[in-house]
């Protein structure tokens, strides 16, 4: 038997018949020892029988194959004898330096078809990958058959052009690739003969990353009125609803668009978005956000959606949200990473609406210190002190509702004023719900700003946040070295505030604890004249 005659995969499956007892030579442990899939090895098998190479006897269900012929150069049987001492140190040693030159060289090489953006594999007759680059490795880790990369027309053409290479033509054609579930990119790839003694392969695959060539005029385009429209927003709705329709409009067309801030709050969704759908919309947004990855699956629900592709909004280093889009196509590579641009415009944009806000607000705090000091001024009596106080701050900062607590006997505390309070927060504040933040701000004696992004946010009570209060602010009222009152108000905007701010917020409890303390001095001082009189 003449082992050039053979291919490699059929030469590597002689070998291990050879050199194995026939009931360790059955399929399924065939396919094992030379890692060839089961269809790959039946087909050889076949026809090496056919070849009169190797034979067979059933035993039950299966097949036991055995070399018919005589050993291959170069194969040692398990019969055949043990060389001696010297003789297998010599070919260990001459095996060794061999092993060595092959090392170096294929290092070499390797530099060599280790190139960015540009992908080497070699496949057989099955598209099954024989090697391939790093470049590819990184790209499509794990991937074995090149067939599996591909959507089912293009495995088609890819076996075509197979074939030409196989008979001698070198062959160029653009297909997409997809490097994860529903999102492709695109190659230009060349197929080459691969040389007489490359046994087993029957080509050589160069793939050429066309995704900056698809990124067409029209494309920087839109993407440029997508970041003018981000940049002139004037709040969060208006910056998603407008980037969305950039989006949908000029970059890629969606069936339902879903923008998650803050964690889990839905910022943004489409209209009759179906509940099956909005449920994958976020186990898709949290795996991005956790991986800061974009990420595509099969969507759950809906007749006209096929894929779901979610992308992370990043902000300093850190997830801030994720914005998925419901497809009725697979993405491509470029339309992701416009997408993950659009990202990073709303991210830059919510940071700079914040910073906005935030500096807008601590003009208010000022301006409410400011008022708060004249309301004392003018006000001597307490109750009206303390709802003229209460009135002027909600005013000034934008809270929607308030209340004041102020501590009598036995240090219980008592409201003894409300503002614009709805039905059941009030209830609320008579049955003590509001205990725990309360005794919270005494005993941190602080204040204590809890909005929709606070981890205590979702510690409230349900009846809260379904009234939509998103900001709750509990300042302590303190006179001298002692919190004598709180001042409690809600609102149903956002209001981030910095340091300085909640700083500057502290202090209209000072002042009210000051006037406090200096009109029940100056009833005392009347009160005992009165008596002094009579």
């Amino acid at each position: 038997m003449e082992s050039l005659a053979l291919s490699d995969t059929e030469h590597l499956i002689v070998s291990y018949v050879q050199s194995h007892p026939p009931e360790e030579s059955m399929l399924d442990k065939i396919s094992t020892g030379t890692g060839k899939s089961r269809a790959t090895v039946l087909k050889y098998l076949e026809a090496l029988h056919a070849k009169g190479i190797l034979d067979f006897r059933i035993i039950g269900r299966n097949k036991l194959w055995m070399v018919k012929q005589a050993p291959l150069p170069g194969i040692v049987s398990k019969s055949q004898p043990a060389a001696s001492p010297g003789q297998e140190q010599a070919r260990l040693l001459s095996a060794a330096r061999e092993l060595y030159g092959v090392k170096v060289r294929e290092r070499e090489l390797g530099r060599v078809i280790d190139q960015p953006d540009t992908l080497v594999a070699a496949i057989d007759e099955e598209l099954n990958i024989i090697f391939s680059n790093n470049t590819f490795q990184q790209r499509f880790s794990g991937a074995a058959d090149f067939g599996r990369l591909l959507s089912r027309p293009d495995v088609t053409e890819m076996r075509k052009a197979v074939l030409a290479a196989c008979a001698g033509d070198t062959v160029s054609l653009e297909l997409n690739l997809g490097e994860s579930t529903g999102i492709f990119r695109a190659y230009k790839l060349s197929l080459s003969p691969a040389s007489a003694d490359m046994r087993g392969i029957a080509a050589i695959v160069i793939g050429e990353d066309l995704t900056d060539l698809k990124r067409s005029r029209r494309d920087l385009e839109s993407l440029l009125y997508i970041i003018r429209t981000a940049g002139e927003a004037r709040d969060e709705q208006q910056l998603l609803k407008g980037t969305l329709k950039g989006i949908r409009e000029r970059l890629l067309h969606y069936t339902h668009a879903v923008v998650y801030l803050d964690g889990s709050r839905i910022a943004h969704k489409s209209q009759n978005i179906s509940a099956e759908t909005l449920d994958s919309c976020w186990s898709l947004a949290d795996q991005t956000a956790r991986s800061l990855e974009s990420i595509s699956a099969p969507a759950g629900g809906g007749k006209n959606t096929d894929y779901l592709l979610a992308v992370p909004i990043i902000g300093e280093e850190k997830p801030v949200g994720a914005l998925v889009l419901t497809l009725t196509a697979p993405a491509c590579t470029t339309d992701v990473e416009n997408l993950e641009i659009v990202a990073d415009e709303i991210a830059g944009a919510l940071k700079s609406l914040r910073l906005d806000r935030e500096k807008a607000e601590y003009v208010n705090t000022l301006l409410a210190v400011n008022r708060v000091s004249a309301v004392l001024n003018e006000t001597r009596d307490e109750a009206g002190m303390l709802e003229r106080s209460i009135a002027s701050t909600m005013a000034t900062l934008g809270f929607d509702m308030g209340c004041v607590y102020l501590k009598e006997c036995g240090n219980e505390m008592a409201m003894k004023v409300h503002k614009n309070m709805p039905e059941s927060l009030y209830s609320m504040c008579l049955s003590g719900k509001f205990k725990a933040l309360f005794d919270r701000a005494l005993q941190e004696r602080r204040v204590i700003h809890i909005t929709r992004d606070t981890p205590e946010y979702a510690e409230l009570d349900a009846e809260i946040t379904a009234n939509g209060v998103s900001t709750i602010l509990v300042l302590p009222i303190v006179a001298g070295d002692e919190i004598v009152g709180l001042l409690n108000m809600g609102s149903r905007s956002y209001k981030p505030y910095s340091r300085m701010s909640l700083d500057n917020i502290a202090s209209i409890g000072l002042q009210l604890g000051l006037a406090l303390e200096r009109t029940r001095l100056a009833t005392a001082l009347e009160e005992q004249a009165n008596k002094d009189l009579t």
